[in-house]
C-alpha cells in the first residue's frame, strides 16, 4: 500500500518509467510555462501571411521569438508586413510563393533555409474561397480552389517535412481548416469547393500525423470561426447571396487574433501531446451558436 508520504514524494520528485510509460516529471522539475511558450531560435513559414488571420499569426509567432518567412502572392502587403514587423524589432522576410506552383513552394523552403538556417514550424494558412451556387461552379473555379487550399497545402507540407526530417530535430505543422470541413460552412451551402478542400485538410492532418510523428513532427489543424478579415470584407456577393444571408442566422464573428493565439500555442511545446488534433477556435460555431 502506498502511503500519503510516498504519493507526496512522487508528486514532488517524479518517478521513473514503468513499462511503456515515460518517466513522470516531479513538480520541482516542471518546465516553466513561459519557457514552453518561448519560440526564440525557431524559424517558421506562414503561407498567406501578408494580411488577415495570416498576418496575425505571423505577428504572434514573431512576438514569441520566432523568425518568420511570409509566403504569399501579394507583394504589396507582403513587403508592408515585413516593414511593420521589422519596425517592432522582429525578424520577418517575404518570399513570393504561389501554392499552385511546386517550384515556388520548394523555392520558399530553400529561401528560408538559406536566409534563416532551418525550418522548425509551418503554418498552412493560405486558402481560396468564394460563395458560389452549386449550379454555377466552373471547372476553373473548382481547380483554383482545390489547387490552392488543398493541393498546395499538401505539397508545402511535403517540402517542409522533408527538410525537417533532414534536420533531424522534429518540428510543428499547423493547418488552418474550417467548419466547412465538417459541412457546416453556413446555413445555405454554396461553398462546395471550399468544403471539399477543408474536409481534405482535416483528413490529411490526421493521416500525416501517423507518418510524421516517428520523426518528431507534430501536425495538427485549427478550425477558425467567422472573423473580421480582409477576405471576408472583400468577398464578392451577388444580390441573391446578400438576400439569403440577411434571411439566415449568422455564426459568431471574432477578431482574427483570437484564432492566432491558438495557432501560436500549437506551434510551441504546449502541443507536445497533440498529434492529428482538430482544434476549434470558432466562438461556438461548431455547436450551432449564432451571433
Amino acid at each position: 500500500m502506498i502511503d500519503n508520504q510516498t504519493l507526496w514524494n512522487i508528486d514532488i520528485g517524479g518517478m521513473p518509467a514503468r513499462g511503456p510509460a515515460p518517466p513522470l516529471t516531479g513538480l520541482k522539475d516542471v518546465k516553466p510555462l513561459k519557457d514552453i511558450l518561448d519560440l526564440t531560435g525557431k524559424t517558421a513559414i506562414v503561407s498567406g501571411g501578408s494580411k488577415g488571420l495570416g498576418l496575425r499569426i505571423v505577428n504572434r509567432l514573431c512576438e514569441s521569438g520566432a523568425a518568420v518567412v511570409i509566403a504569399d502572392v501579394d507583394d504589396f502587403f507582403g513587403e508592408k508586413a515585413v516593414e511593420f514587423l521589422s519596425a517592432k524589432g522582429y525578424t520577418a522576410r517575404y518570399q513570393k510563393t504561389d501554392l499552385r506552383d511546386l517550384n515556388q513552394i520548394h523555392a520558399c523552403v530553400d529561401y528560408t533555409v538559406a536566409n534563416l538556417g532551418k525550418v522548425d514550424i509551418l503554418v498552412n494558412n493560405a486558402a481560396y474561397y468564394k460563395i458560389v451556387k452549386f449550379s454555377d461552379i466552373t471547372e476553373e473555379f473548382w481547380d483554383t480552389s482545390l489547387d490552392i487550399s488543398l493541393k498546395g497545402m499538401f505539397f508545402m507540407i511535403q517540402a517542409v517535412a522533408v527538410q525537417m526530417i533532414k534536420q533531424g530535430h522534429g518540428g510543428r505543422i499547423v493547418n488552418i481548416s474550417s467548419n466547412a470541413g465538417n459541412s457546416m460552412e453556413n446555413f445555405y451551402g454554396w461553398m462546395v469547393p471550399y468544403v471539399a478542400s477543408k474536409s481534405g485538410v482535416n483528413g490529411i492532418t490526421r493521416s500525416l500525423a501517423r507518418e510524421l510523428k516517428p520523426h518528431g513532427i507534430h501536425i495538427n489543424a485549427v478550425v477558425p470561426g467567422g472573423m473580421m478579415s480582409v477576405g471576408s470584407f472583400n468577398m464578392e456577393r451577388t444580390p441573391e447571396i446578400e438576400e439569403v444571408q440577411r434571411a439566415n442566422p449568422g455564426a459568431p464573428i471574432g477578431d482574427p487574433d483570437n484564432v492566432a493565439r491558438v495557432v501560436c500555442m500549437a506551434c510551441t511545446e504546449m502541443s507536445d501531446y497533440m498529434d492529428g488534433s482538430i482544434i476549434h477556435a470558432d466562438g461556438g460555431t461548431y455547436l450551432g451558436f449564432t451571433k
